[in-house]
C-alpha cells in the first residue's frame, strides 16, 4: 500500500490489458482466458476473485497485492524451514520485496510480484533434505504464471529426483516414502510440460507461444541489437535493477566461499538462479524473450540473491564480530546504520518508477470507463490511437460488449481513444 501511497498505477498498458481478460474470463471461463502466449494461471486466480466480487479493477488490485503479500510469507516460511535465522530471513524478505522492481510488480495487475517470490520459495526449499511438497507445488504456480520459472522447476526436479533416487538406492525401510519424493521431485515439471501439450493441441506446436513472442519482437524491431547487447541485457538489468542487493549479494558470495553451512543451503537456489539468468539471455539472443522491462524478469533472481546475501552477512559477522569481545557494538551499529540509510532512500526510489510520464497516464481513460459502466451504457465502438484502451475497458468491467477497430498510431493524449455508445 506505500506503493500506491506514492502515486504508482501501472507498470504499462499490459496490466490493464491483463485486467481486461481476467474480465473476459469471469464472464464466460476458458481453459487459457488469453489465447496468447500469456500463461493462464493469473487470469483463473483474478477471474474467480471477480465472480465473486464483481469485475472492477479495485477487485483486480487487491488481488495483486494479497497474492504477493502470500506469495512473500511463503518465501519467509521457506527461508525458516531451510535453516535460516528468524532475524536473517525477516531481513532477507524486505530488502527483496522492498527493491523497487518487486515493490512495483506487488501493487501492480501483473503476475510477477507473486511469481518471482514462488520461484524463490520453491528452489529455497531444496535446501532441506526432503523438499516439502508445498515448494513443487509454489513453482507449479509461477511456472503457469511467468516462464522464468521454468529453468527453476527443471531445477528442482533435477536435484530433488537425484536426492530421491540416492535415498531410495541406500534404503532399507522399503520404497514408499522415497516414492512420494521421486513425485514431488517431478511434480514442478506439470506446469510447463501441459502448457507445451496445450498449445500442441490448440496451435499445432508445443513452442508456438514461442513462435508468437519471436515474431512479435521482430515486428517493433526488437530483436535487431547486436549480439553483443542482447546478451548483456539481463545481467544489465540485474545491476540496475537492484544495485543494493547485487552489493549485499557480493558479500554472500564471499561467505558461499567460506562456510560449508552456507554453500549446502544455497548452492541448490543459486544453481537456479544462474540457470534462470541463462534462461533469458538463451531467449534474448533467441528472440523469445520478454519485450520490455527486463526488470521484470530477473525479479526471482532478486529474491533469491536478497536473502543469500543477507544470511552471508550473518554469518560473516557471527564469525568476525560477534565472538569477538568488544566489536558486537560496533558491527551491530554498522548494519543498523546502513540498514536505516537504506530505508529512508526508498520512498525517492519507489516514486521513480515506470508508467508515471504525462504519456502513460491513464487517469483520464479510466475515469471515462467509470462513467460509461456507471452509466449503464451496453455496447461501445472504441478506436484506439495504441494501446491505452485497455485502460477504458478494465475500469469499464465489461470488455465483451466493445468492439475494437485497428489503432490509428496517433500519439495518445486524455482524449484516446474514441468512443461511440451504441
Amino acid at each position: 500500500m506505500a506503493i500506491l501511497a506514492t502515486g504508482f498505477r501501472q507498470i504499462s498498458d499490459d496490466d490493464y490489458a491483463r485486467t481486461s481478460i481476467a474480465e473476459l474470463f469471469a464472464h464466460a471461463p476458458r481453459l487459457d482466458p488469453s489465447g496468447t502466449s500469456w500463461l493462464p494461471f493469473p487470469f483463473w486466480v483474478t477471474g474467480a476473485a471477480m465472480l465473486a466480487f464483481g469485475r472492477t479493477l479495485a477487485v483486480a488490485r487487491a488481488v495483486a497485492v494479497a497474492s504477493s503479500a502470500a506469495a512473500t510469507a511463503v518465501a519467509y516460511v521457506a527461508l525458516r524451514r531451510a535453516g535460516v535465522e528468524r532475524l536473517t530471513a525477516i531481513g532477507g524478505v524486505v530488502l527483496a520485496a522492498a527493491t523497487p522492481w518487486n515493490a512495483w510488480l506487488g501493487a501492480a495487475t501483473v503476475p510477477e510480484g507473486s511469481a518471482a517470490a514462488l520461484v524463490a520459495a520453491g528452489t529455497i526449499t531444496l535446501a532441506m533434505d526432503r523438499p516439502p511438497w508445498w515448494g513443487a507445488v509454489a513453482l507449479v504456480a509461477a511456472s503457469l504464471a511467468r516462464y522464468e520459472a521454468w529453468p527453476a522447476c527443471a531445477c528442482f526436479t533435477a536435484v530433488a529426483a537425484y536426492r530421491a533416487a540416492r535415498a531410495w538406492r541406500a534404503a532399507a525401510e522399503g520404497a514408499q516414502r522415497y516414492t512420494a519424493d521421486a513425485a514431488i521431485a517431478l511434480l514442478p515439471m506439470l506446469g510447463p510440460l501441459a502448457w507445451m501439450a496445450w498449445n500442441a493441441h490448440a496451435h499445432g506446436s508445443a513452442t508456438h507461444f514461442l513462435a508468437r513472442v519471436a515474431a512479435y519482437r521482430r515486428a517493433i524491431g526488437a530483436a535487431a541489437a547486436p549480439l553483443a547487447e542482447q546478451i548483456a541485457v539481463y545481467p544489465r538489468a540485474l545491476v540496475d535493477g537492484a544495485p543494493d542487493v547485487i552489493a549485499v549479494a557480493s558479500l554472500g558470495i564471499v561467505a558461499f566461499c567460506m562456510f560449508r553451512d552456507v554453500r549446502a543451503r544455497w548452492g541448490a537456489p543459486l544453481a537456479a538462479a544462474v540457470a534462470t539468468l541463462a534462461f533469458l539471455i538463451a531467449g534474448q539472443v533467441g528472440d523469445g524473450a520478454p519485450t520490455h522491462h527486463p526488470e521484470r524478469a530477473v525479479t526471482p533472481i532478486f529474491w533469491v540473491l536478497a536473502p543469500f546475501g543477507v544470511d552471508g552477512v550473518r554469518r560473516l559477522a557471527v564469525r568476525y564480530a560477534w565472538t569477538r569481545s568488544g566489536r558486537e557494538a560496533w558491527a551491530a551499529a554498522l548494519v543498523s546504520g546502513a540498514a536505516l540509510f537504506w530505508a529512508l532512500g526508498l520512498p525517492a526510489r519507489w516514486r521513480d518508477g515506470p508508467g508515471r510520464s504525462p504519456a502513460e497516464d491513464r487517469s483520464a481513460q479510466i475515469a471515462r470507463g467509470d462513467e460509461l459502466r456507471r452509466a449503464g451504457v451496453r455496447d461501445l465502438a472504441i478506436t484506439p490511437c495504441a494501446f491505452e484502451h485497455f485502460a477504458l475497458l478494465a475500469a469499464y468491467g465489461a470488455p465483451e460488449r466493445a468492439s475494437i477497430a485497428k489503432a490509428t498510431g496517433a500519439p495518445v493524449t486524455p482524449a484516446c481513444p474514441r468512443v461511440e455508445s451504441r
